[in-house]
């Protein structure tokens, strides 16, 4: 007899049966969209201010308000990329990533970069990393120059 062995759990694992269990309410019964202005949306929006204020504390997190919800990493991935890279920098900033990257931060990268980021995509080796003297290179100069050949 086999035995199914799931090995995928960075992009997707079984909610535990108390995650499940806290959440149906809000399938069933107290399902408005917490940003709504009507009475209705009151307590989801009540609840979710209180489950933003419980991960605040558990992160250490100063304010609660610096908590988001989102929809899953791609979202999240793709949110945060843009939201930095428009914080720290004007149009022309440097973006230095990996060329194994999930699609959600390539494609972030790809559409900065048709607004003009420059973005510098890393070759990595068979373990998945990127040679200290490569990215030491990269970060202090802004680009793959003869290094990269002896990396």
């Amino acid at each position: 007899m086999s035995k199914f062995i799931y090995m995928d759990n960075a992009a997707t694992t079984a909610v535990r049966q108390e995650v499940v269990d806290a959440m149906v309410p809000y399938f069933t019964e107290s399902y408005a969209n917490p940003s709504s202005v009507y009475s209705f949306a009151q307590k989801t929006k009540n609840d979710m201010e209180e489950a933003r204020e419980t991960i605040a504390s558990i992160l250490g997190a100063a304010k609660p308000n610096e908590i988001y919800f989102t929809g899953g990493g791609s979202e999240s991935d793709n949110w945060a990329l843009k939201c930095t890279a428009e914080a720290y920098g004007v149009h022309g900033g440097h973006i230095i990533t990996t060329k194994i990257e999930h699609h959600a931060i390539l494609h972030t990268c790809k559409y900065l970069q048709n607004r003009g980021y420059d973005v510098t995509y890393l070759d990595v080796d068979e373990n998945g990393s990127v040679g200290y003297s490569v990215a030491f290179t990269v970060v202090v100069t802004g680009s793959l120059h003869s290094e990269w050949s002896h990396a």
